[in-house]
């Protein structure tokens, strides 16, 4: 009798929740299906976090097993579990992949890539980032949620716990989760801590993709400064300065990266950035893959602030006033105080023909004095000597070759004669012989 085929992954039972069962045997081989626990990543509202290796090829996955509270709360989260296929179809490389779903011991389970253990998290646990680091992270970041934005797809949990990085990396996970969850848990709180990185309009929940544009501006706050925009006591608290405080932007953070935090910090989402791509192009960086920018050039000045051009024709120059022999003695001793920059010499800018533009780097070579003279009468008695030597040779070697070649040609051309008369002499036979023979055939 045919055995059906077992089920690749622990499929949905609809069994009580067992975590006692869970403790007691995740750690064995096999506890989910083609899969073997390693170690504990971390752990939050909406479940923990396992580092697992696949059994079959040894590669590692993060197994994230989901927190419910009672039976009728796990039935609602096994039935939003199937919406988190629609997240399986995104692929981007700043994106932890989800790869699988399952239950076991009533606990249900989604599979994904695994990202490393470090998280932006723990890295600003040290302070604020240096700016190209944190640009450099925040960038990636913000691709890997356009390309969520880009499915139709919305986070509604960004925060540096949930951005995860190995090596130069940064990827973007627990997208889906955080609606997943708290829908079925029906609640507002969103999991300690995420509150410091929720949009204001989060409370009446309209959120939409401009609430993950309002988590970036908090990330990108925070990396830089090393502080979140809004603090308090409660949640309740953090969440009222969402909506209502104004926020203050440091002076340390000037040019791209102020516009961007306080666009996207607007508390009404219509004076937000609407899309992540605008973001990227403002910080001067492709929003998805493949796509090349052409900055613009920088702009002109307006006409009106630009300075008048300069007449067609020079102006006179203003008259020389007269100097005493101690004004000499002082722009003597102080070159390049009076008419001329300190270090120019005066033959490097010279009036062009006719007044117009000076001329720079032309040097005045007429001779000076009589050793100049004497000079330059030198060096032309040598260019005309040389002259005198050079226009003979050269006649002579025109005349030479062009005899050689002649000579060269001569025995072909006399050849080609003899074969043009020979030629001509068969010709002439050939016809005679025809005469010749019609004339015999005529005459009887």
């Amino acid at each position: 009798m045919e055995q059906p085929a077992p089920a690749p992954l622990n499929e949905p039972t609809g069994d009580a929740i067992n975590w006692e069962a869970f403790y007691r045997n995740y750690r064995k081989p096999g506890y989910v299906a083609g899969f073997e626990i390693v170690n504990k990543l971390g752990g939050g509202v909406f479940g923990m976090v396992f580092k697992a290796r696949k059994e079959s090829i040894g590669k590692d996955y993060a197994i994230k097993f989901l927190k419910v509270d009672d039976e009728a709360v796990r039935d609602a989260v096994i039935r939003e579990l199937d919406s988190v296929r629609f997240f399986a179809q995104v692929d981007h490389p700043n994106l932890v992949s989800i790869e699988d779903k399952g239950e076991i011991d009533g606990i249900p389970f989604i599979v994904m890539s695994y990202a490393g253990e470090e998280t932006l998290r723990r890295r600003l646990d040290g302070g604020a980032l240096p700016r190209d680091e944190a640009l450099k992270i925040f960038i990636q970041a913000a691709r890997g949620v356009q390309a969520l934005h880009e499915h139709s797809l919305v986070h509604f949990d960004l925060k540096p716990a949930n951005i995860f990085l190995k090596g130069d990396i940064a990827r973007v996970g627990d997208y889906g989760l955080s609606k997943l969850v708290t829908e079925s848990r029906n609640s507002l709180s969103f999991g300690r801590g995420t509150p410091y990185y929720m949009a204001p309009e989060m409370l009446k929940r309209r959120g939409d993709v401009r609430s993950d544009i309002y988590s970036l501006g908090v990330i990108l706050f925070e990396s830089l400064t090393g502080q979140v925009p809004f603090r308090g006591d409660s949640e309740w608290e953090v969440l009222r300065k969402h909506e209502a405080e104004p926020l203050t932007v440091p002076p340390t953070i000037q040019g791209a990266e102020r516009e961007v935090i306080t666009r996207c910090l607007a508390k009404d989402p219509e004076a937000r950035f609407q899309s992540v791509r605008e973001i990227l192009h403002l910080l001067q960086a492709p929003a998805s893959l493949g796509e090349s920018l052409v900055f613009p050039p920088p702009a002109r000045p307006p006409i009106s602030s630009m300075p008048p051009p300069a007449p067609s024709t020079p102006a006179s120059p203003p008259p020389i006033p007269a100097r005493s022999a101690s004004d000499d003695r002082t722009a003597a001793a102080a070159p390049g105080s009076v008419g001329e920059p300190s270090g120019r010499r005066p033959q490097d800018t010279e009036t062009g023909p006719a007044g117009g533009a000076p001329t720079r780097g032309r040097v005045d070579q007429r001779p000076r004095g009589p050793v100049g003279h004497v000079v330059h009468a030198v060096f032309r008695v040598f260019e005309w000597a040389i002259l005198a030597v050079l226009v003979p040779i050269r006649a002579i070697s025109v005349a030479l070759g062009r005899l050689v070649v002649f000579l060269l040609r001569l025995p072909f051309r006399a050849l080609a004669l003899l074969f043009a008369l020979a030629g001509y002499l068969i010709v002439a036979l050939l016809v005679l012989m025809v005469i010749g023979g019609s004339l015999s055939l005529l005459v009887p």
